[in-house]
């Protein structure tokens, strides 16, 4: 083939492959651009074909909302917290869609300038578990090289922590360890919080009090909700006098959890994994971020809640502050997991406790 020959058909094919790149239909997103497959293969056994599982609800649209919405919103906050049920393992699976995808969004550059995530504070590590950390991430060696993520409960010793099965928080785990993202503890020392449970506040001293902002107190309609709270949860077998001292446990494990995020540079953020009661926004870890000058618009809080069966209005599973404001950015609704009676389990528990050894 002469040279002018290869030179037309060279053109001609360059010609056509531009005109089918030009005329074919552009995707509406771009797959890099695309938050990830969602987490809709259940675990929990309840609700499976409810008509709103994996349906997301957002409080600035009042209504549901597609993954995409939320997924930048997550990618574009300093600090995105995650809420869940603890026993849930749905809710860890969406948790580790939710680190994903922010990082997945920031690294295709449609959110620029938001904050790197440099750490995932997890309200189920305490700083007693330091030890075990330092030695699954290899600080003090002159290679540190983190084992898989099957180590990682080990290490810690989550068997004797008293938290669900390390397995359905693995994910979480594997999710950090591919995006290198570390994971740090978002909960204070035992013996610390045993202090503030039997003596109060005073026990960390007033500076520390001072800096992690407990100084200031509850509002009176969200003090009476988290008291609300307290004895809901313990199926109101709890006294009304035990109420102070639970309530000053709860504020001070947000405070410290807030913390925990805080301990990143100004120009960094980080990512919380806790319970939903501790990521609510009118008296919970935001409350605290906000007090300590976070801007209220770089938090972003996301609340996994269970589904019940012939309830269908997305709205009415919306945690709510006192005015009726929704306490939470976004909803997430999964399947709810076959679990005994926690009430009459407290109540065997209890029973038990009080018969003489």
């Amino acid at each position: 083939m002469g040279r002018a020959r290869w030179d037309v058909t060279v053109s001609a094919v360059c010609l056509c492959g531009l005109l089918a790149a030009v005329l074919a239909p552009a995707p509406s997103l771009a797959d890099n651009r695309s938050v990830p497959a969602l987490p809709l293969t259940w675990v929990a056994d309840q609700g499976r074909d409810h008509v709103l599982a994996g349906k997301i609800w957002s409080a600035r649209t009042g209504g549901l909302v597609e993954a995409q919405v939320m997924g930048r919103d997550l990618a574009l906050a300093r600090f995105a917290l995650l809420g869940e049920v603890h026993d849930n393992p749905d809710h860890h699976l969406w948790q580790a869609w939710g680190i994903r995808t922010i990082s997945k969004l920031r690294g295709a550059r449609i959110v620029e300038g938001a904050p790197q995530v440099e750490v995932i504070a997890m309200e189920m590590l305490s700083v007693d578990q330091q030890a075990g950390l330092d030695k699954f991430y290899g600080r003090n060696v002159e290679v540190p090289r983190p084992p898989g993520a099957k180590a990682f409960g080990r290490l810690v010793d989550w068997g004797k922590s008293g938290w669900p099965d390390y397995a359905i928080y693995q994910p979480i785990i594997e999710q950090a360890l591919h995006e290198q993202i570390v994971v740090i503890p978002a909960t204070a020392s035992r013996d610390l919080t045993r202090k503030v449970s039997a003596g109060g506040f005073q026990a960390v001293g007033s500076g520390e009090v001072a800096r992690l902002a407990l100084a200031e107190e509850l509002a009176p309609g969200p003090a009476a909700a988290l008291n609300a709270e307290i004895a809901d949860s313990h199926c109101g077998l709890i006294p009304e006098r035990a109420f102070p001292a639970m309530s000053g446990v709860q504020r001070f494990r947000d405070a410290t959890m807030a913390d925990a995020l805080l301990s990143v540079s100004e120009s960094k953020g980080g990512i919380l994994i806790a319970g939903n009661g501790h990521v609510r926004r009118d008296r919970g870890v935001p409350l605290y971020l906000v007090r300590r000058g976070v801007p209220a618009d770089a938090i972003m809080v996301v609340a996994h809640v269970e589904i019940e069966p012939g309830r269908e209005d997305a709205a009415s599973y919306v945690p709510r502050d006192p005015d009726g404001k929704s306490a939470a950015d976004y909803v997430v609704f999964t399947p709810r997991l076959t679990r005994p009676d926690p009430c009459e389990e407290m109540r065997k528990a209890m029973d038990k406790h009080k018969k003489p050894q």
